[in-house]
């Protein structure tokens, strides 16, 4: 069976390796970073600032995790980056008003904000481009960051294939793997634009950040 790394970490592995299995391919749980959680005043600043928001920005669900790990979320309404943020926010019992497929970006620029204010909590690796127009559109915004990816190295195990789904997670890779002769998917333009920095591009890629349509692809490029 056509073995696929799963880069992610080990707590977010279980949604993309039921999508591998779902079409017929063997997830092979290697994770490539780490999550650090931002200084204790960030997030009480953070949280504090999205309780008195009129919407709140996600680009990542691990901004969730952060700011309220025993799994509740602010009556304000949430405007998000993919699919899986979106249900994180829902299973929270939060309101998502606007998902965006695309880049952070893209996002802000479909968001009606003029008399808003915005809490953005984010990791710092953020496109500064986003939280520039976010500011310039709103009345007000808390743009906080509340927690940090690092790159860690795999550990060896043979696989045919690696599904990326962050940029950190490509760097994590790079330290200690080869992409030589093994098929590669990425989620989201900014993933594929880091595995180019590494002379490569991806196989399969996903725009729409929906893990069953790479795990799909993915399937349907090796023939499972």
């Amino acid at each position: 069976m056509f073995r696929v790394a799963v880069t992610t970490t080990l707590d977010r592995a279980a949604g993309m390796s039921a999508e591998l299995v779902a079409v017929g391919l063997a997830p092979v749980e290697l994770p490539c970073i780490e999550v650090i959680r931002g200084r204790d005043e960030d997030i009480a600043r953070a949280r504090a600032a999205c309780e008195e928001a009129d919407l709140i920005v996600l680009a990542s669900s691990r901004s969730l995790d952060a700011l309220w790990p025993d799994g509740s979320f602010p009556p304000v309404g949430a405007a998000v980056i993919g699919p899986a943020t979106a249900t994180s926010v829902a299973e929270r019992g939060g309101t998502v008003c606007a998902i965006g497929n695309g880049s952070l970006l893209d996002l802000v620029r479909s968001l009606d904000v003029e008399d808003a204010r915005v809490a953005i909590p984010h990791a710092p690796s953020t496109d500064p481009r986003a939280l520039a127009e976010l500011a310039d559109r709103c009345c007000d915004l808390v743009s906080v960051p509340v927690y940090s990816t690092a790159p860690i190295g795999p550990p060896g195990d043979h696989v045919d294939g690696a599904v990326f789904v962050s940029s950190s997670a490509v760097h994590g890779w790079a330290l200690t793997r080869s992409f030589e002769g093994v098929r590669v998917a990425c989620l989201g333009p900014s993933t594929s634009a880091t595995l180019q920095l590494y002379g490569r591009d991806s196989d399969v890629a996903d725009r729409r950040r929906s893990y069953r349509e790479l795990a799909v692809g993915l399937a349907e490029l090796v023939g499972a």
